[in-house]
């Protein structure tokens, strides 16, 4: 090891110093806000569930083709709870009877349940799964959930 010549600092053996594995000195630049929804006139959900099955509920959403999780977080603590969380904007509502089957199969298979609840204004709730139907959900989004309404819509 040596040292470099008036920064007192100890360089590594391939030349660097500790303090340039991270990029210190220039200031930090957030990326470009991806986490938003983008198709004007689409529902707003908000869906939490059991975080062991993210990533196949996720799938199941998106499989349709007729909705997008614009966020998702495989693990928040709500209250406590440890929940996974999707907001989801929705051209259609078949996405819902996806989900639906799939839970169904997957309720009839394991050993420890689990629900899945629909929210609207990422706090209200808007049902379960464990208490209301496909339809009854699909009604429900349709006359309560917010529709998306891009900014420049809104001042003309």
């Amino acid at each position: 090891m040596s040292l470099r010549e008036g920064d007192g600092m100890t360089a590594r053996r391939d030349g660097t110093r500790p303090q340039d594995l991270f990029d210190r000195g220039h200031p930090f630049q957030p990326k470009a806000k991806s986490s938003a929804p983008r198709q004007p006139g689409s529902w707003l959900v908000t869906i939490r569930s059991v975080p062991f099955h993210h990533d196949e509920i996720k799938q199941a959403i998106e499989s349709t083709g007729d909705a997008r999780v614009y966020f998702s977080e495989t693990l928040a603590y709500l209250k406590g709870q440890a929940v996974s969380l999707f907001r989801i904007e929705a051209t259609g509502l078949q996405w819902v009877d996806t989900l639906w089957r799939w839970w169904q199969t997957l309720q009839r298979r394991s050993t420890i349940p689990f629900d899945i609840a629909v929210y609207i204004n990422n706090t209200e709730l808007l049902a379960r799964f464990s208490e209301t139907t496909p339809e009854q959900i699909k009604t429900l989004i349709r006359e309560r959930a917010p529709r998306y309404q891009p900014f420049a819509a809104l001042e003309s």
